[in-house]
């Protein structure tokens, strides 16, 4: 689903989403992982994702979700966590302007799906805050945690501006979702995917006079030109990439919440 919303660029240049500093890539679960894996699978996180699918139900139906749900309620729903915490990696604003070495993708966040007795289906965003693990998401889907799962011995990615999800591995960027074939088609070099991305955004990243004009817009995988929402509104994606290490993380979230019921 892909209705449009409207996103202040302030709101996603201030940073939802903190991007981690440390470029390097996973190679295999770590103690982060199980460390954010406990805090999923703890009371609290099956709290919120109660009230997450009882809201999520209610919007489902119509309804209004400002409401309270109460701790019989989301304990009704009875989530399950499915599947491993994975490690969600975005594309680096540093590999878009072409710095010499700079990493495809940045560690964002972790994810694990989950699912509700009824079969509902959510991920939880869990970042680092010091040396704990909080859960700073839930939103519908499982794309977060689907697509890092089938790394299959290489690195996967988004490139959130456009909904993307590609896999790095043995110098090349091939495609998992169909944007990103549209992106891609059947792969290409890392070299070219660079080519690629300054093209689409080498003259919005931070500092650039495209971001501080408060400039956003849709883009579109092949051109990376603003595109029309079936509404006639301009899809709310965050173009300016880089600001405070945060914003393709936001974008991303911009993405999710258009197409996607979330941000618990």
């Amino acid at each position: 689903m892909r209705n449009s919303a409207k996103v202040t660029a302030a709101a996603l240049i201030g940073g939802t989403v903190l991007m981690g500093g440390n470029a390097a890539m996973a190679a295999g679960p770590t103690s982060d992982e199980a460390a954010a894996a406990k805090v999923a699978a703890s009371p609290a996180a099956q709290q919120r994702l109660g009230t997450f699918f009882v809201h999520l139900g209610q919007h489902q139906k119509g309804q209004s979700t400002t409401q309270g749900v109460s701790k019989a309620a989301a304990a009704a729903t009875a989530p399950t966590l499915q599947g491993d915490v994975q490690r969600v990696y975005s594309l680096n604003p540093a590999f878009v302007k072409g710095t010499s070495n700079a990493p495809v993708a940045n560690f964002v966040y972790m994810a694990v799906a989950a699912k509700s007795a009824s079969g509902q289906q959510a991920t939880l965003w869990l970042t680092k805050s010091n040396k704990s693990w909080t859960i700073m998401n839930v939103i519908s889907g499982t794309d977060e945690a689907a697509y890092p799962a089938r790394a299959n011995g290489g690195t996967v990615f988004t490139e959130p501006q456009i909904h993307a999800w590609y896999r790095l591995k043995d110098g090349r960027v091939t495609a998992l979702n169909d944007t990103a074939k549209t992106s891609v088609g059947k792969g290409m070099t890392v070299g070219s995917y660079q080519k690629l991305v300054n093209t689409r955004y080498g003259d919005k990243l931070a500092g650039s006079a495209y971001q501080k004009s408060g400039k956003l817009g849709g883009v579109t995988p092949t051109t990376g030109v603003s595109d029309r929402s079936s509404d006639g509104g301009t899809s709310p994606v965050l173009l300016a990439l880089g600001a405070s290490g945060a914003v393709a993380a936001a974008a991303g979230i911009a993405v999710a919440r258009r197409r996607r019921f979330g941000s618990y």
